[in-house]
């Protein structure tokens, strides 16, 4: 399962392939879920981490995104970075930079400063290219909120997901990482294109593409 944020919070979450539907149908900021049916909301929450991950929650998962439940499925759970620093809306340009060079990361999530969701991602890249485009202006630009140059909606995955479905959406999207969250829409873990590669490699028998 995969899901969507903004400032307005969870506005979308469903199959990947509704996520690709959703995507070629209007511009991501327009986007809003319209499931409306609640017994296909409940669907879609039975397959959502609830807590301990269970074999009947993975038969259930792969069930709704239609894979052969005889094949062995690896999920982001099983390689995504646990502890996830993230960053509120109101923290400085230059502070966040501070924050990746401290902990040695290339990302970090945006949340709200007042209601705690999700609604945006910052990546060391983003901070580079304001200030080399800017040069002159560059001591105030470190300045200002960091909400004011970042992606605005935010794509995460549930800790079930196959991890080949997110390499997926990763190339298609150019995301370098993706923001591991749970039905109660809280941030769990982080997963990056570095945490894939290493499966691949310490996995032998793994197989990235379905």
């Amino acid at each position: 399962m995969f899901a969507m944020y903004d400032d307005d919070g969870l506005n979308f979450r469903s199959t990947v392939d509704r996520l690709y539907k959703v995507y070629e149908a209007a511009p991501s900021q327009t986007v809003k879920n319209n499931l409306k049916d609640n017994q296909e909301k409940d669907n879609f929450k039975e397959t959502l981490y609830q807590g301990k991950i269970t074999k009947e929650a993975i038969n259930k998962y792969k069930q709704v995104t239609n894979l052969d439940t005889m094949h062995e499925v690896y999920h982001v759970n099983e390689i995504m970075n646990k502890k996830v620093i993230t960053v509120d809306d109101k923290t400085t340009i230059e502070e966040c930079y501070n924050i990746m060079e401290e902990y040695n990361v290339q990302q970090l999530p945006i949340r709200s400063e007042q209601q705690m969701h999700l609604k945006g991602m910052i990546t060391k890249h983003d901070i580079l290219r304001v200030l080399i485009e800017d040069p002159e202006y560059a001591y105030k630009t470190i300045h200002k909120h960091i909400y004011d140059i970042a992606t605005k909606q935010i794509i995460t995955t549930d800790p079930i997901s196959d991890i080949r479905r997110v390499a997926k959406v990763m190339i298609d999207f150019n995301l370098n990482a993706i923001p591991v969250v749970n039905s109660d829409d809280e941030v769990v873990g982080i997963v990056t294109r570095n945490n894939i590669l290493q499966a691949i490699s310490n996995i032998p028998h793994m197989q990235i593409w379905a």
